[in-house]
């Protein structure tokens, strides 16, 4: 079908592309690094980034399905031990998140999201900019970087093309939504209950599949109202800022002091 028939596993993303029929190509890329809650390192933004993108051979429409390994949650976000860990990872986190917001933002290829349990900060922005997302009923949205003393200006920046400013705000300032607030809003496109989900949603994954075409229009469509380009000048703008947000008082020992309580818990 395409370069991607085979399974990949690379940083906790696993891709498997042999799916699909002969018009269309079917990508699903999982999300598995359970024990940290699919907490995104750099490695795991740039594998996704990569995964994302199209395949070479350019001839069958595609769709991507992003989804977790796990049943309970979907992604924490970016990986904070990361934040802590000198200016040089830190760095290249904040650069491997810029490219995965620009690979999303430009992609061509519709993307479709299962998601479940908890989706916070990073986890949250993968939804913003999918297009089309099966929630289970489950669903907890959520942006806790405030805790520590930040803001998550990038976050706020992807999720501004989603819903608008003042609720992009109140969601990086803590306030979590549920699966009937978030479909409300317009994250979700339909809200599945959770007893059934997993054979409800390979339902919906077929009909959504059969209308492929469909919905690489609607994706080309996005573009036109959402260039990329414009997007990224808002994120770029923003990136600057990041840095504040850790230099900020407090900051970077509330993040550890947190690690340390989740080391401690895993411990017992």
């Amino acid at each position: 079908m395409n370069d991607l028939d085979e399974v990949q596993v690379v940083d906790g993303v696993v891709t498997v592309g042999a799916e699909g029929t002969e018009a269309v190509a079917l990508r699903t890329i999982t999300l598995n690094r359970p024990r940290k809650a699919n907490a995104l390192t750099a490695a795991m933004m740039d594998s996704l980034a990569r995964a994302i993108a199209p395949a070479s051979d350019g001839q069958a429409a595609q769709i991507c399905v992003l989804r977790s390994a796990s049943n309970r949650l979907f992604c924490a976000g970016a990986d904070i031990a990361e934040f802590v860990s000198g200016a040089d990872t830190l760095a290249r986190q904040e650069h491997a998140l810029l490219s995965l917001i620009g690979q999303l933002a430009a992609s061509t290829v519709p993307l479709v999201v299962v998601a479940r349990g908890k989706a916070s900060g990073a986890g949250a922005l993968l939804l913003a900019l999918a297009d089309v997302v099966l929630a289970a009923d489950d669903l907890d949205l959520a942006c806790p970087e405030i805790e520590f003393g930040m803001f998550p200006v990038l976050v706020d920046a992807v999720l501004r093309t989603r819903v608008s400013p003042a609720l992009a705000a109140r969601m990086c300032l803590g306030q979590s939504m549920n699966a009937t607030e978030a479909w409300q809003a317009g994250f979700l496109t339909e809200v599945l209950p959770t007893q059934e989900f997993d054979v409800l949603v390979e339902q919906r994954l077929g009909y959504y599949l059969a209308r492929a075409a469909g919905l690489g229009v609607a994706r080309r469509s996005r573009l036109l109202h959402t260039p990329a380009a414009a997007l990224m000048a808002e994120v770029n703008r923003a990136a600057p800022l990041m840095g504040e947000n850790f230099a900020g008082n407090g900051v970077r020992e509330r993040i550890s002091a947190y690690l340390a309580r989740l080391g401690r818990a895993a411990g017992r």
